[in-house]
């Protein structure tokens, strides 16, 4: 083979593996940017280090792009170099979207929420109402009656966060409702709104969250976080439960 044709299959060779790079330091780019976005701005995000992900993955990406050079053009030790982009190219694909920074207030936000639709029950099960004003719903989740105290653990802790500081989670309480809040919400994350209709016999609860990981505004959360599914809704009456009243 002329030498143009061996240097032209390197070409084609090192831009294919090159690209196996390619996720990882495309995510760890985009770590920077939401990064420097943080530092400069009012947005709010998720709990997450930005800077030290950042760095380990740009470095990971330059050493698969390394390995896919120095296979090609120098020794490729029969292959073996060409193993570590692939192996780490197709690795980021598979656990960047599970690595997401928005995952932690993700987490936590479906814990808060499955707190309420679980110790909800129990609290109307002994009170054959639902709680009628904040103190109540905190009593609800974390006091309540000592017959199930054991099974409560500490109180969820948003991971939102703004200028560095963290975000508790709020509660809001709609009295008299006749459905859930879904518009005209807080524009920060981890706003919980709580709506009890007047007999206290049924209530909604919706949240905010962060569309993305770094946002300068919140929206009220919604299934896989998506703009066009439904909203996250926790909602219960007490005909649900097999509780006759006394």
């Amino acid at each position: 083979m002329h030498r143009s044709g061996r240097i032209a299959l390197k070409v084609l060779a090192s831009v294919v593996l090159g690209l196996f790079s390619c996720p990882l330091l495309g995510y760890g780019g985009y770590l920077f940017v939401c990064w420097f976005r943080i530092h400069t701005s009012n947005a709010y995000y998720a709990d997450y280090p930005y800077a030290s992900a950042s760095l380990i993955w740009v470095g990971a990406g330059l050493i698969s792009l390394w390995a896919s050079l120095r296979g090609v053009w120098r020794k490729s030790f029969y292959g073996s170099l060409f193993v570590l982009p692939v192996f780490l190219g197709l690795g980021a694909m598979v656990m960047i979207p599970d690595l997401l920074p928005r995952a932690s207030s993700t987490t936590s936000d479906t814990n808060y929420l499955s707190d309420v639709n679980s110790f909800f029950r129990v609290w109307y099960e002994n009170n054959h109402r639902f709680p009628a004003n904040e103190i109540e719903f905190r009593d609800a989740l974390w006091k309540g009656p000592a017959a199930w105290q054991y099974r409560v653990g500490p109180a969820p802790v948003s991971r939102y966060m703004q200028r560095g500081k963290m975000l508790p989670y709020e509660i809001v309480v709609a009295t008299n409702a006749d459905g859930p809040r879904t518009e005209d919400v807080s524009q920060r994350p981890g706003v919980l709104y709580y709506c009890v209709s007047s007999d206290l016999q049924e209530f909604w609860v919706t949240m905010t969250d962060l569309e993305s990981d770094v946002a300068s505004t919140a929206r009220i959360a919604r299934m896989a976080g998506l703009r066009n599914e439904k909203i996250v809704l926790v909602h219960a009456a007490g005909r649900d439960y097999p509780v006759k009243k006394p």
